[in-house]
């Protein structure tokens, strides 16, 4: 008898598992993939009803993020209350760290994050390894051409433009720089300062002006006595509104603008080629909580979403039609050419080497 009630409390044990991990409506055994096939072809309505069915009951979202201590937070807090039954934990890293950590991570077993948020090349190395998901967000369609990638494996919801930031008590109106050859006059030999590791605007301006015709301009720009004190954009913006250099290259749109409206003695212009660097999600493929992936993803890139990136933070943002705060207003008037993950990714070492060695960086 006791054989018999232990075989049969046994049977009825598997059929239950059996039936929590492969009845659907559990969404437990659901991948990152899974999720978007089951979400295409149906109406926005069902789309919808469906992620946030799902997301319901994966309560959670994991986010590997570069964004900054004082700006995440507010994405967060904003995203929550359209959602709260979603709680998101995340994780502040360095650019440099996200990719280091997801892959330490995968190698030891461990699929701890459904998003991450991070540069192009972090964006890249994560498709290059297999650890990223294809999702296209309904919402790309706002967005232009070179912000997301076409198979989906990364989307960008905010960008930081690379201007040319001058002092205006070092360089009169009738003197300012038109162009990046004005750069190589005479008249700007010692007086100019560029970071030690501007490898996204390098990439942009090789790609932009071709390889060959690239590096020829930037050895004439290394002839130019240029200060390189270091790889922070805004101490070499401070260092130039104390006077220790004129012309800062390569600085951060979003700093310039900041000081100007300050009063600082400082101001900008947009060249051509104008490099932006996106900062962009990317879904990972053995993310546990897809559902709740998915909808952060839709909700950052829409227009609510956009609007309190904007307006709120603020940062800058992609999605077009998006009114953004007066400061930033101006560096919309040319087109960013961006920072391409596909170019920087596989050539990122190589990039860095010919950098190093134009520039004599330690």
């Amino acid at each position: 008898m006791r054989t018999t009630r232990s075989t049969q409390f046994c049977a009825a044990l598997i059929s239950a598992l059996v039936f929590l991990f492969h009845d659907p409506a559990t969404c437990i055994a659901l991948t990152p993939d899974e999720v978007v096939k089951k979400i295409q072809g149906v109406t926005p309505a069902q789309r919808k009803a469906a992620l946030e069915e799902g997301a319901r009951k994966e309560g959670e979202v994991i986010w590997y993020t570069s964004m900054s201590f004082t700006d995440y937070p507010k994405m967060v807090g904003a995203f929550e209350k359209v959602f709260p039954f979603i709680k998101v934990k995340a994780n502040r890293l360095s650019q440099s760290a996200i990719f280091t950590k997801v892959d330490t991570e995968a190698k030891a077993g461990r699929f701890a994050v459904d998003m991450v948020g991070s540069a192009p090349t972090e964006i890249w190395e994560l498709k290059q390894k297999g650890y990223s998901a294809a999702y296209l967000s309904p919402e790309l369609k706002f967005f232009p051409a070179g912000s997301y990638d076409p198979q989906g494996f990364w989307s960008s919801f905010e960008v930081t433009p690379i201007v040319l930031a001058f002092n205006t008590k070092l360089v009169s109106q009738d003197d300012v720089p038109r162009s990046y050859q004005d750069l190589l006059l005479p008249k700007w030999k010692g007086k100019m300062n560029m970071g030690s590791d501007e490898y996204a605007w390098f990439s942009v301006m090789l790609d932009g002006m071709g390889k060959a015709k690239g590096l020829d301009y930037m050895k004439a720009l290394a002839r130019q006595q240029l200060h390189i004190p270091g790889s922070s954009s805004v101490m070499r913006l401070q260092l130039m509104l104390a006077g220790e250099s004129a012309i800062v290259i390569a600085a951060r749109g979003r700093r310039a603008t900041e000081y100007k409206e300050k009063g600082a003695p400082i101001d900008y212009r947009l060249f051509d080629p104008y490099p932006a660097e996106p900062n962009a999600l990317a879904l990972m493929r053995r993310s546990s909580h897809p559902h709740a992936s998915i909808l952060f993803i839709d909700w950052i890139l829409s227009d609510e979403g956009q609007t309190v990136l904007a307006q709120q933070i603020p940062r800058l943002t992609l999605r077009k039609g998006v009114k953004q705060i007066p400061r930033h207003q101006e560096l919309y008037k040319r087109d960013f050419v961006f920072v391409n993950p596909a170019f920087i990714g596989p050539n990122l070492n190589e990039l860095i080497a010919t950098y190093q060695k134009i520039f004599n960086v330690n």
